[in-house]
């Protein structure tokens, strides 16, 4: 039985793991910069390009008036995800 086809097959979806991985700790580490608040993974979710905060009101108030620096610094930071928007 040949299991090399099975192994390359892994390989891509670990690789899409990974990738999602470091797009999230980017997206903290360039939110973290821009605001005074620390966030975590657990309020960060992405869907076709935008980003979506879970957290309070003033959290995602202060994320949205600093968009615009933190969609630059991702292009930047991560160019094969375009992310587009934050919600």
């Amino acid at each position: 039985m040949d299991y090399n086809q099975i192994n390359l097959f892994l390989e891509k979806f670990k690789k899409i793991l990974f990738q999602k991985e470091e797009a999230y700790s980017a997206i903290i580490e360039v939110i973290t910069k821009h605001i005074s608040y620390p966030i975590n993974a657990n309020m960060i979710s992405t869907k076709g390009g935008i980003i979506y905060i879970k957290g309070s009101p003033m959290l995602r108030n202060e994320i949205l008036i600093h968009k615009r620096g933190i969609l630059q610094d991702l292009s930047n930071i991560v160019p094969q995800s375009r992310f587009t928007d934050i919600k």
